[in-house]
Order: C-alpha cells, then structure tokens, then sequence
C-alpha cells in the first residue's frame, strides 16, 4: 500500500469523514497524517551499496586479476545498481535496522505536529494520528492538554488498529476504525461544549 494509493480521492474523503463524525463528540481536534515513509534513509541506501561495490572490486581482483582494469566500472555500476534497489521499498524496509526506524519515525511525527497545527488549538487538545506506511509505524501524540488527563496506555488500541490494517492490506479500514477509537476516547474526557468550533481541517495530511 503507496500512500498515492491510500489517500486517492475517495480515500481521502473517507478518512476526512471519519475525523468530521469523530469530532462531533469530543472538543479535541484530530489530525491524521499519512506519509510514504519518514525519511529518505539515503546514508543507508549509499553506505550499503558503496560497501558491495567495494566487496565486488575485492572479488574481481581475487578471480580475475587480468580484469583490473574494468575495477573502476565494475564498482560504479554495481554501486549504482545497488543504490536503485535498495530504493526499493521491499529491499528497503529489510536493510533498515529496528533503533534507527524508531528514532526517524519519532522525529517526522514530532515535526507533523507542529506543522499541523495541533499546538495552537484554543485549549491544546489537538492530538496527531501518524502513519509512515513504508515502516509499518503508527504513532499517537496528543497536546499537553489531553496529555495530563490521559493515562499513559491509552492511545496504544489506536495504534494496533492502524497497523493491523496495514498487515491486512487495508489501511484505509484500519485508519478510519482508529480514528473512531480516538474520538470515543476523546469523547469521554473531552466531550463537546457550546461554542465549539472546528479549529483544524479535518482532511488528512501528507
């Protein structure tokens, strides 16, 4: 599942519908934001790509010696090669180790929700659905005003509901029923009040 694939236009509207009926109840706003995947991982890509063009030249020059002057080409093309398909989101997601994931889909979703918006709601009740699809990563941040009367737990439902829909195939179901999770929590602590207006859109993020 391609984030293009996801977020279509009948996608978008689904999960844009899914947020409008959640925040009915609640006064919190949610936000989804859906990315391809959190970084570029580039050094890694190049890195591992330099290093088995470096092993090739070493085997070249072991097995066929008179060779030696094809190296260079040898190298640069292996080098390219490997750089396109570590590119690739399958080969990708295998060379990315586990602590370096976490920390890059930590720091993107930190980075969305303030270029979301969801620090500057009236009463700091904005919370963040981040999915990195590329990762299988799903993170939930909530302001400080939901933060300190939410117990710690409580968003990992949400959570599991997004990346089992993703293992499925179904993202889309899986964001919206997480969503919906969200805004029944929400509802409980923070339901809907006179005067309440929708502070951010409710149409999800790349």
């Amino acid at each position: 599942m391609r984030a293009s694939d996801l977020l279509d236009e009948r996608g978008a509207a689904a999960i844009e519908a899914a947020v409008h009926a959640a925040e009915r109840a609640t006064s919190g706003e949610i936000v989804p934001v859906i990315v391809e995947r959190s970084d570029a991982y580039a050094e890694l890509r190049f890195g591992a790509a330099a290093l088995l063009a470096f092993a090739s030249g070493a085997a070249a020059l072991l097995l066929a010696p008179e060779l030696s002057r094809w190296l260079v080409p040898l190298q640069l093309g292996v080098f390219v090669a490997c750089a396109w398909l570590f590119g690739r989101r399958e080969l990708l997601r295998r060379l990315l180790p586990a602590d370096v994931v976490e920390a890059r889909v930590a720091r993107a979703a930190a980075l969305a929700f303030h270029q979301a918006g969801l620090v500057e709601t009236r009463e700091r009740t904005g919370i963040l659905i981040y999915v990195s699809l590329l990762e299988h990563r799903v993170i939930v941040l909530a302001d400080r005003g939901i933060h300190s009367r939410v117990e710690a737990g409580t968003w990992d439902a949400v959570v599991e509901r997004v990346v089992a829909g993703i293992r499925e195939n179904r993202a889309e179901a899986g964001i919206e029923d997480a969503i919906r999770l969200c805004g029944e929590i929400l509802s409980e602590r923070f339901p809907i009040r006179s005067g309440d207006v929708n502070e951010l859109p409710d149409a999800p993020r790349v």
